[in-house]
């Protein structure tokens, strides 16, 4: 195995800087980024004040509403999405999920121990589970290998049709298997790896740590550049073409680096970061935390809100951000499907509509608190989805109040020692 390190490093087209020089430079940027900030932070706040009194706007335009929930029989430690959002994998205690668009259980299957990661391959034709063994079922829920070893996999990735398999272990090592188990290539980090992310062309790679590191590697290559967050990794979100990366931590935030290692942002949250998840350029970055599943642009402003009746364990995305997964923890232990496709969500309203003999409010909101569900393996909740909505237009005062609260938190907290 190769041996990696944590490392905090600035690069240039020659490679590292030496340590020396590498701290001359980070003095450098704080001092221009703080002359910088002082001179741009009231203009950039003027600006967005201004956006903010031209008029109301509507908080429910592009916001993700439910679609469906479904209850399971405890925490929904992982989830994972296709990409066109056809198929949801859940792992929950020993047992796996495949569910359709939906909210149907295509089947469902019992590992050997408690799932620590599910993946799905883009189109859909491959599911990994990392659980005891490294587990690769078709669509279909039938078994085409394990990997037993004497250690335990974390998490699993996997590129486009299943071409390579991307496993995170307790040992410390990360692997690469393609479609018929063969070790293609391992890594030794040097400590767990909690969160692992692979692009679909299965090149890049980005991993999450115990050591609180942040790594980047190129597929046979290893590490191209990492960096610390202060504590442990939980997750990790990498766009399908490997040009972002986003990572969770348990020190309360998200951050947003590039594919080249340029980091852009770190926000805060009011809990550790416990699953991360990116649309395509970033244009959307989603984290869990605490009960709260937080939806940002790329800049790092807050879009919209959602909270569970209990904790927030896991999240995925589409990679259009037509459809959002979430795995709820304890005190919700429930998977739920979000939309932002208006034909279906009308296409729900209305299908409820004729069950209850009622007309069903909009559901679309900024925030939305979704209740839990009960855990029945045999009933689909599909039409039984509900969330409590906010419907009332935001006021002009709030909005300009959001806006300044919004930037304050990206010009300043975010930034704040942000390199290790």
């Amino acid at each position: 195995m190769s041996s990696g390190k944590v490392t905090s490093t600035i690069f240039t087209e020659g490679g590292r800087l030496d340590p020396g020089t590498e701290r001359a430079v980070h003095s450098v940027y704080r001092s221009r980024g703080s002359a910088a900030g002082r001179f741009l932070a009231p203009l950039f706040l003027l600006c967005c004040l201004v956006v903010a009194l031209c008029g109301p706007v509507s908080a429910a335009d592009g916001d993700y509403a439910p679609l469906w929930d479904k209850g399971a029989n405890d925490v929904v430690s992982s989830v994972a999405v296709t990409r066109d959002g056809s198929a949801v994998v859940a792992g929950s205690g020993s047992t796996v999920y495949l569910l359709d668009r939906e909210g149907n259980v295509l089947w469902k299957t019992a590992v050997g121990s408690r799932v620590n990661g599910v993946g799905i391959s883009p189109e859909g034709s491959r599911i990994g589970v990392a659980a005891d063994k490294l587990y690769l079922f078709d669509r279909d829920g039938n078994l085409l290998w394990a990997e037993k070893t004497t250690y335990v996999y974390l998490g699993v990735a996997l590129s486009s049709n299943g071409t390579y398999v991307a496993a995170a272990c307790d040992n410390g090592a990360i692997f690469i298997f393609d479609r018929n188990k063969k070790v293609l290539w391992d890594y030794d980090m040097g400590t767990d790896s909690y969160g692992i992310a692979i692009s679909e062309n299965g090149r890049k790679i980005a991993v999450g740590c115990d050591n609180q590191g942040v790594y980047y590697l190129n597929s046979r290559e290893g590490e191209s550049w990492s960096y610390g967050t202060g504590k442990r990794v939980k997750s990790i979100a990498l766009t399908r073409d490997g040009r972002f990366v986003a990572a969770g931590s348990l020190d309360r935030c998200v951050y947003l680096s590039t594919g080249e290692g340029e980091h852009l942002w770190k926000y805060p949250t009011e809990g550790a970061v416990l699953s991360t998840a990116l649309t395509d350029e970033a244009r959307e970055v989603l984290a869990a935390s605490g009960m709260t599943v937080y939806i940002l642009d790329r800049a790092g402003a807050e879009l919209q809100k959602i909270t569970l009746d209990g904790r927030v364990e896991s999240i995925a995305v589409t990679p259009d951000g037509s459809f959002l997964v979430v795995g709820g923890g304890d005190g919700d232990r429930s998977i739920h499907l979000f939309t932002r496709d208006a034909a279906l969500m009308k296409e729900k309203n209305s299908t409820e509509a004729l069950v209850n003999g009622t007309e069903v409010p909009d559901q679309r909101a900024g925030n939305v608190t979704v209740p839990p569900t009960p855990a029945d393996d045999n009933a689909n909740t599909a039409l039984g989805a509900s969330a409590r909505t906010q419907d009332e237009e935001v006021s002009i005062t709030s909005q300009v109040l959001g806006w300044v609260e919004n930037i304050v938190s990206l010009l300043f907290r975010p930034q704040e020692d942000f390199l290790a």
